[in-house]
């Protein structure tokens, strides 16, 4: 191809992703990062490595979750981790109330101050400290806060509580209809395995075990400041239905089995031969598949099942 040729056609594939919001001019990324320098520095913060601090620094990606789906039909937001609350202030301009959860201290103050209004206003809802209580739980505060009013969770999540902030979002007893969130590519991967592959575990059985999810799109590191040393991902995640609470549990348990077959796997929980063939015969499942080869709603036959034919209630 003709070099002029080649160049007019890249030129004209960035011009459509700069209007589609895949990516930013230049002027737009060096404006936004030089706002979030400032709003540190008049903070006397820097990004805390140990937090996870990663912000998100994309003025076309922030319009883009601003206006996808799961925000535009969401009745309250839960953010975790706004930092200096660049997503925040999109969210805000929703009109419906928000919940933000900020670790850090002297960010915590920060956002204080910036959405003073906000806040004496009753739409944004503020909380110092972290956004899990333990593994399997949420923030207490945070809870109250929702009660069981329908939510959504929209957030530019740190790595490192990325997939247990999302699955008990997912799973709680009032949980969240829409959860939209950037987290590490490889834990979105996880997250929507699927069975036989080598990301398929507990982790993406549960999340598919009530409701459905897609990766809305893949991040490069430039989107952030300080730039991550890995391609992060847009994850969008639908509610559908309500699982027992008990199969969270037990399928963290029952991976640890994944590369044995059904029978077997069912007496190393502690079946015995006799129940692990009732809960066979009851799910109609063949015995020579392994753990790792069955679908989410294959597990939850299987856990349903268990509970039936187990020797104590």
């Amino acid at each position: 191809m003709h070099t002029s040729r080649r160049l007019w056609l890249q030129l004209s594939a960035t011009v459509r992703l700069i209007r589609m919001g895949r990516i930013m001019t230049t002027e737009r990324a060096a404006s936004l990062l030089q706002s979030l320098r400032n709003d540190l520095a008049t903070a006397g913060l820097a990004p805390n490595h140990r937090l996870g601090q990663n912000f998100m620094i994309d003025a076309g990606m922030l319009s883009r979750i601003a206006a996808h789906p799961s925000v535009l039909r969401a009745q309250r937001i839960v953010e975790i981790g706004p930092g200096t609350g660049i997503l925040t202030q999109h969210l805000l301009q929703r009109g419906v109330p928000v919940c933000a959860v900020e670790l850090d201290r002297g960010l915590y103050h920060f956002l204080r101050e910036r959405f003073a209004a906000a806040i004496a206003s009753g739409m944004l809802h503020l909380i110092h400290g972290d956004a899990l209580a333990g593994k399997n739980h949420l923030n207490a505060e945070l809870c109250a806060w929702l009660g069981t009013a329908p939510w959504s969770l929209v957030a530019n999540l740190p790595y490192d509580v990325s997939i247990p902030v999302l699955l008990n979002a997912l799973t709680m007893s009032s949980p969240a209809e829409d959860c939209l969130v950037t987290v590490q590519w490889e834990a979105a991967a996880r997250l929507t395995a699927l069975p036989e592959s080598k990301a398929w575990g507990a982790s993406a059985a549960i999340a598919q075990s009530v409701g459905s999810g897609t990766i809305v799109c893949r991040l490069p590191p430039q989107c952030f400041y300080p730039r991550p040393r890995i391609d992060s991902a847009l994850l969008a995640w639908h509610h559908q239905v309500q699982v027992d609470a008990s199969f969270t549990l037990w399928a963290r348990q029952v991976f640890a089995y994944r590369r044995k077959v059904l029978p077997r796997a069912l007496r190393d929980l502690g079946h015995t031969r006799e129940e692990a063939q009732a809960i066979l015969t009851h799910t109609s499942l063949d015995g020579t598949r392994r753990l790792e080869q069955l679908r989410h709603d294959e597990l939850l036959a299987v856990h349903q099942a268990a509970r039936l034919y187990a020797r104590s209630p």
